[in-house]
This record gives C-alpha cells, structure tokens and sequence, in this order.
C-alpha cells in the first residue's frame, strides 16, 4: 500500500511523523476521525532516506503487514466474542444453568473481546516497535 504524506517532524535520524490524508480504500465511514471532512492521520515511519520536515514524501506499508495488523486489531478481538459465546454457553448448559444462557454467555464473549483488547494494548509497543508494521518512506517526492 502506498501513500503519500508530509513530513512534520523528524524524531531522530531513523523515523519522521508524516502527516498523511486518508487513503481512497478507507471510503466514507469516518470511524477513524468521527466523521470530520478533513481526514487526516499522523503516522511514524522509518526515514532511511533522510526526508526533512516539510518534505512531500511516498510511504509504503506491504500489504501483507496492513492486513496482519487489522486481524490484531479486529480479527483477534471478534474471535475472543465468538469463542466466549459458544464456550459460555456450552458450558452454562454443562454445570445445568437454565436461565438467561444466552445473556450470560454474551456477557461472557464480552469479558473475553475485553481481555483481548487490554493484550492488545500491553503489547502495543512490541507492535510500533516491530519493523514489520511501520510504514517506510520509500521516495521523496518534493522539497
């Protein structure tokens, strides 16, 4: 995936924050801005190529690592909610609870996408800090 930002700040010699407008892919939904019509995101990228602030720059992010990093972030927690419903309520229906299964049992697949989310988030820098899901500055497009 490639796209193209501004370089608004060079945090040491090897990443810069880019300032990066929404991509065609992301359609209209607004979820990531909360429907604001100027839709923009700051993201920090590797700098091998020394870009300075104020540089028009091409970040490229493998498409492979965009689509790892969205099944952490809605794959993992959409699996927790499946398992905690059909596990709570397979196993409610085993130690003979009769009433309400299916609320407990939703309340169990929340528990678990909440438990999902705080992993997630405990090992969030272990994810910014992983090569593999930062998006590098692969040309300079303007000074």
């Amino acid at each position: 995936m490639i796209q193209e930002g501004k370089v608004i700040e060079v945090l040491d010699h090897k990443r810069a924050k880019i300032l990066m407008k929404k991509h065609a892919a992301c359609g209209e939904c607004g979820a990531c801005q909360y429907g604001q019509e100027n839709m923009s995101l700051n993201m920090i990228a590797t700098n091998e190529l020394n870009a300075e602030v104020g540089d028009m720059v091409e970040v490229n992010m493998e498409t492979q690592n965009v689509l790892g990093a969205a099944f952490i972030a809605y794959g993992i927690p959409l699996f927790a909610l499946v398992l905690g419903i059909g596990v709570g309520s397979f196993l409610l229906k085993k130690i003979g609870f009769t009433e309400n299964i299916e609320m407990y049992a939703i309340g169990i697949g929340f528990l678990l996408t909440g438990i999902s989310y705080v992993m997630i988030k405990m090992n969030e820098e272990s994810f910014k800090n992983d090569k593999k899901y930062m998006p590098v500055i692969s040309k300079i497009l303007d000074k």
